[in-house]
């Protein structure tokens, strides 16, 4: 019975060693990705730049839906909200909250592969996911928020169906959907699958109804505390338009948001090892179809592994691979894939030699990718600014030069329009809207508003971009209010090297000045 109780505390023991092993390292690869040692930050890009300026802007006093447009729980707002007012609007919070997802993503992953896999195995899924599904998917946003929510809920559901961890399940899938509504709305689907199939093929005792409505109960009260001040200081109607209405109807007009960002992804510009991580992330969905086609095949005849804690795994990363599937672009299938990076080690284990001397190549690729990233991170040429959130570095000479004009042409706390540089200027956006688009993802409503707000807030300087993402379309109908009243109040006085134009206030703007001086609760908020 010792020997028992010893051999158990030492696989205890190792299985915390290798998973603080595996979390600390990917910690360390994305630290140093994203830092130029020992921690000057590299300038933040991506959508997590939108999520911290509203962040900041709920430092201010302002709120999602009321005042600003937001097409997702607050969940993630609200994280950046309290790291800004604990530490300070910094351009270091992004990359370290990034730093911390990742190393978080792999230490549950690691625990879960500890439930069904065994020696080298256990470590395999998170040396995939340090090399090749962070390669290009360092944005810490609602993604990578929503998917550690979820897979921790999972777990709880591995330790048990009894009510409490139905329960426990149901609250974590509720608290999924307030970083993302669909990702946590088809989490729980597929934890209802689970018990369901649980009840019925290994006859847990209890209803499975009523474990069911204990599971979706918890969940709706979560969501429902969660999101309740938000719901009425914005009203029900515009609530439920913003969260629901809106990603149903206008969500996919943008080109990146369905099915045509494959493409994008694909004859995008970059380097050639942008693709490295392209097949193992577009494997996603067959790894899922795999597995579904063995677990037909062999449950009944194998009865070795715990296929039941398998299907588990399996229906939540289907799940979170569906919550994506209308518009599968890199970084967000990366976001949902740890499942999938789990049932791909545990298959190659089961398809003989040349599975296994796939695993052993995708193990060594992934080492290689995770070391050389940082590397090369550390040894390239940067050039640095120190921008009112802090020293950073550029990676690219035509980026540095925008930025220290900017630098020099405006100040903390004053209104600005265009580009997302809100946090790195500790600037203000004085519109509900963030950028627009000439697609129906702008509405015409924002687009009066969009004038509305630059007119009643004199905004002194706006830079808009040539770039796929923040486009200055000259052509679309929907921006004609507001391209009128570009031509009648701004004049472009400069075009930048990365081909961005910066329109200045007639009679209003200076250089080396601008209006707005006062400091807003944000200013106040900032060391």
């Amino acid at each position: 019975m010792q020997k028992a109780v010893g051999a158990t505390s030492r696989q205890a023991s190792h299985m915390l060693s290798v998973t603080a092993l595996i979390s600390g390292s990917t910690f360390a690869v994305c630290y140093f990705r994203l830092f130029i040692f020992p921690h000057v930050p590299v300038l933040p890009g991506g959508d997590q730049l939108g999520f911290a300026a509203q962040g900041a802007r709920i430092v201010a006093g302002q709120l999602p839906y009321r005042d600003y447009f937001q097409i997702v729980p607050p969940g993630t707002d609200l994280v950046y909200a309290f790291l800004f007012r604990a530490f300070g609007v910094w351009t270091w919070i992004p990359g370290l909250v990034m730093a911390c997802l990742a190393a978080t993503v792999a230490m549950l992953v690691t625990l879960v592969s500890g439930r069904v896999m065994q020696g080298l195995d256990v470590a395999m899924p998170g040396v995939l996911i340090a090399g090749f599904i962070l390669f290009s998917s360092l944005d810490a946003t609602h993604h990578w928020f929503s998917t550690i929510v979820a897979m921790a809920a999972m777990m709880v559901l591995l330790d048990g169906s009894s009510n409490r961890h139905v329960a426990g399940a149901g609250a974590l899938s509720g608290l999924t959907a307030c970083f993302t509504q669909t990702k946590g709305a088809v989490v729980l689907a597929a934890f209802v699958a689970y018990i369901i199939w649980q009840s019925r093929q290994i006859h847990v005792p209890g209803k499975p109804s009523r474990r069911c409505l204990l599971l979706c109960g918890a969940a709706a009260t979560v969501f429902g505390l969660a999101n309740a001040y938000f719901i009425f200081a914005a009203g029900i109607r515009q609530w439920l338009y913003c969260v629901v209405l809106f990603p149903l109807l206008y969500y996919p007009a943008l080109p990146w948001n369905n099915w045509r960002v494959v493409g994008q992804d694909l004859a995008g510009d970059g380097a050639v090892w942008r693709w490295i991580p392209f097949p193992l992330l577009y494997a996603v969905p067959f790894v899922y179809v795999v597995f579904f086609l063995h677990l037909r095949n062999n449950r009944k005849r194998d009865q070795t592994q715990n296929w039941d804690q398998l299907l588990l795994i399996a229906l939540t990363g289907t799940a979170m691979f569906l919550a994506v599937a209308s518009s599968p672009s890199v970084e967000r299938l990366s976001t949902v894939s740890p499942p999938a990076m789990i049932l791909l080690v545990w298959l190659l284990g089961r398809f003989g030699r040349t599975a296994a001397k796939l695993k052993i190549v995708l193990g060594v690729g992934g080492i290689a990718v995770a070391v050389a990233g940082p590397i090369r991170a550390q040894t390239r040429s940067w050039s640095f600014l120190d921008l009112p959130a802090g020293r950073t570095a550029f990676k690219d000479v035509a980026g540095y030069e925008e930025y220290r004009w900017v630098l020099g042409h405006t100040h903390p706390g004053q209104f600005f329009f265009g580009l997302p540089m809100y946090i790195p200027f500790r600037m203000r956006d004085p519109a509900a809207i963030e950028f627009y688009d000439g697609s129906e993802y702008t509405r015409p409503e924002q687009v009066a508003a969009l004038v509305q707000a630059l007119e009643e807030r004199q905004v002194p300087l706006l830079i808009l971009g040539v770039s796929k993402k923040y486009p200055f379309d000259t052509t679309s109908p929907r921006l004609a209010p507001f391209r009128d009243y570009l031509f009648q109040k701004y004049r472009l006085i400069k075009i930048f090297s990365t081909g961005n134009e910066c329109w200045a206030r007639i009679g209003s703007w200076q250089m080396g000045s601008g209006l707005n001086r006062g400091y807003d609760e944000l200013s106040r908020a900032t060391p």
